[in-house]
């Protein structure tokens, strides 16, 4: 194997790894969003931890879009998924089901509504992470 191939190879495994890396710290946050926000929803002592849920599952959105902005980037330089729709189907839905679960929209009258339960903040950190977890899998 030639130097400029071994270097070539040797980038591909880094890159692979700092994506895992990445993935990972992604899905080992949103379980914790998970895990906060059903004790916050299942515990009136564990109320405090309320906010702490809600801005985590705002934070998780962001690193969720740096998992999707990292493989469209992949896609861009020349990445070949073995499933290419599959693989935009799960960054779209990373992206897209934990907006349509955690918005509400006002209701006719205009009055402001009340945030989702938590109980459906758990439900979408949980699903952001599996989602993040096959797109890295179909990767």
């Amino acid at each position: 194997m030639s130097d400029s191939a071994a270097a070539t190879a040797g980038r591909g495994r880094y890159s692979q790894r700092v994506s895992w890396l990445l993935t990972s710290v992604v899905m080992t946050l949103l379980l914790v969003i998970t895990v906060l926000a059903i004790a916050a929803a299942a515990s009136s002592q564990l109320k405090p931890l309320e906010p702490i849920a809600r801005h985590g599952m705002t934070v998780g959105q962001v690193c969720t879009g740096v998992v999707v902005l990292g493989a469209v980037i992949g896609l861009l330089k020349g990445h070949d998924p073995d499933e290419l729709w599959i693989s935009v189907g799960y960054g779209v839905a990373a992206l897209g089901v934990p907006v349509m679960l955690l918005n509400r929209q006002p209701d006719a009258s205009g009055e402001p509504v009340e945030p989702p339960h938590l109980y459906v903040v758990a439900v979408a950190a949980f699903v952001a992470m599996v989602l993040v977890l096959r797109l890295q899998q179909t990767w």
